[in-house]
């Protein structure tokens, strides 16, 4: 049983080598276009074409950031991701989040909603780490949820001391089965729908390790009239970030 682990695991971490010499390559490409056409040697720019280029700019440095976190096996396997807890205002998150995931969501058909209750504007996370775990379940909802519904993400201030906020994706999709609900969080674990999409199965399980490295903790539900609720936590406060360290 020890050497059939050995191997499994020096085989994943074989598949997480050529995955990110693989993500990486036409991400240099692309980045490498992008930063030619900026420049405007072959030709002008108007107002559009340059923020759409600058945004997938960042949307290449974004998954650049992730694949360096991917190559890092070491943080996969003892769930320990570097992050800088701070105070971060999460109405600019929420905001920066719809910004960036705009032409995903117009190609979807859905509506995207944001949503901060009183009480929910502050809270101590790592604003690039928090991104990605509401970037990978935004990006899981857009694909389940209908055209023409809506996905609200919200906030708000759970009671109790110390002090947590509540971060939650809404869709308007199927949901998920109760039996999956928290097998769907292990690694290499995917839902039958994508069995056959080529996804790996770790998003969740990245979203998972970045939230409980804040101290928090993350789950799945359904939603009051159906589909899937997915919500986790980080601490509203330093006294509670240093109580869930």
């Amino acid at each position: 049983m020890r050497l059939h682990l050995i191997r499994e695991s020096q085989q994943r971490d074989e598949l997480l080598q050529v995955v990110s010499h693989e993500l990486r390559t036409p991400l240099t490409v692309i980045d490498g276009f992008n930063k030619l056409l900026l420049s405007e040697r072959p030709g002008p720019l108007n107002e559009v074409q340059r923020h759409s280029l600058e945004q997938s700019r960042l949307s290449c440095q974004r998954l650049d950031l992730f694949v360096a976190n991917l190559l890092a096996k070491d943080r996969l396997q003892s769930g320990v991701q570097p992050i800088s807890r701070e105070l971060h205002s999460i109405p600019e998150l929420l905001d920066g989040l719809a910004a960036f995931l705009a032409p995903l969501v117009d190609e979807s058909g859905q509506r995207l909603e944001l949503r901060v209750a009183d009480g929910a504007e502050r809270g101590v996370f790592d604003p690039g780490a928090i991104e990605q775990v509401l970037v990978n379940l935004v990006g899981n909802a857009l694909k389940y949820g209908p055209s023409g519904g809506v996905l609200c993400v919200s906030a708000q201030r759970l009671p109790g001391s110390p002090p947590f906020v509540e971060l939650a994706v809404l869709d308007e999709g199927p949901g998920i089965p109760h039996d999956d609900r928290e097998r769907i969080f292990e690694p290499y674990v995917r839902r039958a729908e994508h069995a056959g999409s080529g996804g790996l199965g770790l998003g969740l399980a990245i979203c998972r390790r970045i939230v409980e490295a804040h101290g928090g903790s993350i789950g799945v539900g359904e939603g009051p009239e159906g589909g899937s609720r997915f919500a986790f936590t980080v601490p509203a406060s330093q006294r509670a970030a240093e109580a869930s360290t």
